[in-house]
Parts: C-alpha cells; sequence; structure tokens
C-alpha cells in the first residue's frame, strides 16, 4: 500500500469544521466569560431536576471524573455551581447550578442555539435530518473503535 496516494476528504473537511466550530463557540462564550469545557456541565445542570455528583456528570458527558474535578473546581470559584456533602457518604458532592450558573447555562444554550441555526440556515429540514443521522452513524462507527 502505497500511502503518498491515500485521500482523507472526509477528515479534511471534518478538521476544517472542528476548527471553525471551536473558534466560533470561543468567540462567543468567552464574551460571557464561559470557559470551553464548561457548557456541557453548565447544560446538564440546567436540564437536571435532581443533583448529580462528580462520576455521573462525568458518565452524562463522556469525559473522565478527573476533568471533571478540574471543570467544578474553576466553575466553583466563579460562583457558578455549589456542592452539597451526601449525608450518607461525606465523600460523595453533590453539584447543582448556583443563581449566576443557572444564568449563563441559559445565556450559553441561546449561543448554542443561534450557533445551529448559523451552521444549518441553507438546509432543509430533510437535509438537516439525513445530516444528523449521518453524523450519529460515525459516531457510533468510533464509539466501537476501542483505542
Amino acid at each position: 500500500m502505497n500511502i503518498d496516494n491515500l485521500e482523507t476528504p472526509f477528515l479534511d473537511i471534518a478538521g476544517k469544521i472542528n476548527k471553525k466550530l471551536f473558534n466560533f463557540m470561543f468567540c462567543k462564550l468567552s464574551r460571557i466569560n464561559v470557559h470551553p469545557g464548561q457548557p456541557p456541565v453548565l447544560l446538564l445542570l440546567l436540564e437536571k431536576e435532581k443533583l448529580l455528583n462528580q462520576v455521573q456528570i462525568a458518565e452524562k458527558i463522556n469525559i473522565k471524573p478527573s476533568t471533571v474535578a478540574v471543570i467544578l473546581r474553576k466553575m466553583e470559584m466563579a460562583n457558578l455551581i455549589e456542592k452539597k456533602m451526601d449525608e450518607k457518604d461525606r465523600r460523595v458532592y453533590y453539584v447543582s447550578l448556583t443563581s449566576k450558573g443557572e444564568e449563563l447555562a441559559g445565556q450559553t444554550k441561546k449561543i448554542f442555539w443561534e450557533m445551529e441555526q448559523t451552521i444549518l440556515k441553507d438546509f432543509t429540514v430533510d437535509e438537516k435530518n439525513y445530516l444528523i443521522k449521518m453524523l450519529n452513524k460515525i459516531y457510533f462507527n468510533l464509539e466501537k473503535w476501542k483505542e
């Protein structure tokens, strides 16, 4: 197999899209002082009616608990979340949004909605549905692949 002739058009465009999305998101979120790792946690806690602990958050947003710990520490320092100790297990803390966190989560949700409207503005409903179906297929293929 001669690797000089191999083309990767999907990876090329996926990389370009990823970079544009990150830059777009970073620009919008930095205006409201939300850092790139925080939106999944903000949006998860906004949607949840019950309190979640660090392990549950990590599972739901599919990142390592140690990474969640760093994100939560920064969010707590910014007064976006508050932690409540589990009465039965003092090692476990449950996390909820403060009023400031709820406000920023709402703004983040609005920014994400605006981003999606911008990204998909020239797509028909059928095209959007098909794109989401194909992206989910890619996601599930990647889920099957283990490092």
